[in-house]
């Protein structure tokens, strides 16, 4: 009990990874908006934009992927910025179900304005850190985002085998409840057959 009152009292906002990271993506988000010098765009909405931009057509699936953005938000965002204009949205020739994801001229116009808006705020972000620092952190962050990819990959691995488990008990519980139905008929029918034998004998 002791040792976790130690810990406790160890920890401080200055030092807590998760905090700092918090109040970097607090400066990141004020450089951005302030670069943007008015125009309306989030920087989520940025990186749907300049992802799309990367590949023309793409899918929402692969727009996750390339976005970090998950499913449902992306889904709410994208329908959002087809409505405003920014984006437009066509079936699939191979998968009726999946969405191509395509820019407008207006969503390009848009873009080609916010790319130097979201350079100058990059700018200003490493511009905190000494020169010699600026790579490694750009580093660390990679590998950050390359960490939280392999955890939600790993995560839908295992929610997929989860699905695949529970539907290969439910076929067997199937299996097993009709093979249990299938030998008591079996055995009516046994006990019918022989209880009409028996009124064979006795006649």
């Amino acid at each position: 009990m002791a040792h976790d009152e130690h810990d406790t009292e160890s920890f401080h906002l200055s030092d807590s990874p998760g905090h700092l990271l918090h109040r970097a993506q607090q400066f990141a988000a004020e450089r951005f908006t302030k670069a943007m010098a008015g125009a309306k765009l989030t920087q989520r909405q940025f990186a749907v934009l300049h992802a799309t931009a990367e590949a023309e057509g793409l899918s929402q699936t692969r727009l996750v992927k390339s976005t970090g953005i998950d499913r449902s938000t992306l889904a709410e965002l994208v329908a959002r910025m087809v409505k405003n204009g920014l984006l437009a949205r066509e079936k699939l020739a191979d998968d009726a179900r999946a969405n191509a994801v395509k820019l407008t001229p207006s969503g390009r116009d848009l873009l080609n304005t916010a790319m130097l808006g979201a350079m100058e705020a990059d700018k200003a972000i490493l511009s905190a850190l000494p020169k010699n620092k600026r790579a490694s952190f750009l580093e660390t962050l990679r590998r950050i985002a390359v960490t939280l990819e392999k955890g939600e990959e790993a995560a839908k691995a295992a929610k997929q085998k989860a699905k695949e488990k529970k539907k290969k008990a439910k076929k067997k519980a199937k299996e097993k409840a009709k093979a249990k139905a299938k030998k008591a008929e079996k055995k009516a029918k046994k006990a019918k057959d022989a209880k009409t034998a028996h009124k064979v004998d006795a006649a």
